[in-house]
């Protein structure tokens, strides 16, 4: 990855919903996120799955009957398990090269611009944002990772 060839960074830029096209596709969205609302997600520690009887309950908001997912509480032996994980993994982070932990996050902006929408929408029922509060902190989290690869 040639550093010195990159475009200047520029902000993303936040659609417009009035226009037909970006409304559809953020009401297709929130279709088809709604239709994974209240999914059960496990653990993962350093590629080892784990369920916990302790869960935590991530409710919409908006409408606080409406169960968005369902997450395992890690219980401290969990956590210990997660620091100890991310300590082991350090050094081989630590070498890995500029330009290749750049690619990492360019390939975030990626996919967060391929599935904006679909972020928007789970902030739309995760945090009960509105469409351009949820567009905007999208936008947001890609304008980092391009920042900052």
């Amino acid at each position: 990855m040639d550093l010195a060839a990159l475009p200047p960074f520029t902000n993303e830029a936040y659609r417009d919903f009035s226009v037909p096209e970006h409304k559809n596709a953020q009401e297709a969205a929130l279709a088809e996120v709604k239709s994974q609302l209240g999914k059960e997600y496990p653990l993962s520690i350093a590629g080892k799955i784990h369920t916990t009887t302790d869960k935590i309950r991530s409710v919409n908001p908006s409408n606080p009957s409406e169960i968005v997912g369902i997450h395992q509480k890690a219980t401290p032996d969990l956590a210990n398990q997660a620091i100890g994980a991310a300590v082991s993994f350090f050094p081989k982070w630590a070498a890995t090269p500029a330009p290749d932990r750049a690619r990492l996050l360019f390939r975030a902006v990626e996919i967060l611009k391929l599935r904006k929408s679909e972020f928007n929408a789970w902030l739309v029922y995760e945090a009960g944002k509105a469409w351009n509060e949820a567009e905007a902190e999208t936008a947001e989290a890609i304008d980092f990772c391009d920042y900052y690869a």
